[in-house]
């Protein structure tokens, strides 16, 4: 009985596979929630296209991931403070490639834009970005005055404001965060920080530079120049 149902399930799939590879079609994910979403191909590729286009992206003609591997493996050789000599190779990502970008689609807006989405893990910068990532909160405490920790905090700071009949609350929403906060105003942020918290100036200079800001797309490489990388582990922390 068993195996009769393993047999449907996978007849089933393989229907779905055959339709879709005869429409030219694939299978995406909606921004908001867990519904499938089945588009063309051709205009789930215009739609990343558009994204890049929209982001005065450049191509980047030669493959970058060998150079920014080095570059990895030397900030983690000099950034003994953090790492400790016999920890190293827990930092280095041996099977290296170019991030990959997906898009989730915003199906609830008109024409239903992508959410960009790209795919780190196998970037050079990876497991060195999420220790960093862990370890800013030590070095540059947050004070939390424009953002909060979490949903229950905002919960209470709600519930702190006075009530009146004409109040209004407003919502604002940043497109393409990551790809629109330039890191030389980042720079200066993280600089006074520092000094702040009394960082030492050889962690300091490490912080920002282990973010490169390309990815891949149909076989095309693409440069964000001077943003914070989409899909990199301290990005959601340095935004």
């Amino acid at each position: 009985m068993q195996h009769d149902t393993h047999d449907k399930e996978r007849n089933t799939l393989n229907i779905i596979k055959d339709k879709l590879q005869t429409n030219e079609a694939l299978i995406s994910k909606d921004d908001k929630g867990n519904t499938i979403v089945i588009i063309y191909q051709d205009d789930y590729h215009e739609k990343i296209t558009d994204f890049i286009k929209n982001n005065n992206l450049t191509t980047v003609n030669n493959e970058p991931t060998k150079s920014f591997q080095r570059k990895i493996r030397n900030i983690i050789n000099e950034c003994q403070i953090v790492i400790p000599k016999d920890e190293k190779w827990k930092y280095v990502n041996l099977n290296t490639s170019a991030p990959t970008i997906r898009g989730l689609l915003k199906i609830h807006e008109i024409d239903s834009p992508i959410r960009p989405v790209v795919n780190w893990k196998n970037a050079p910068a990876f497991k060195l970005a999420k220790l960093f990532a862990k370890n800013l909160q030590t070095y540059l405490p947050l004070p939390y005055a424009f953002n909060v920790k979490n949903s229950v905090q905002l919960i209470d700071d709600l519930l702190k404001i006075p009530f009146d009949p004409n109040l209004q609350f407003i919502s604002f929403d940043i497109m393409n965060m990551y790809s629109n906060v330039q890191t030389e105003d980042l720079t200066n942020i993280i600089d006074f920080m520092c000094s702040q918290h009394y960082v030492d100036n050889n962690l300091k200079h490490k912080l920002i530079n282990i973010n490169p800001t390309y990815f891949q797309f149909l076989n095309t490489l693409y440069l964000q120049e001077k943003v914070l990388a989409m899909g990199s582990p301290t990005s959601s922390v340095f935004s």
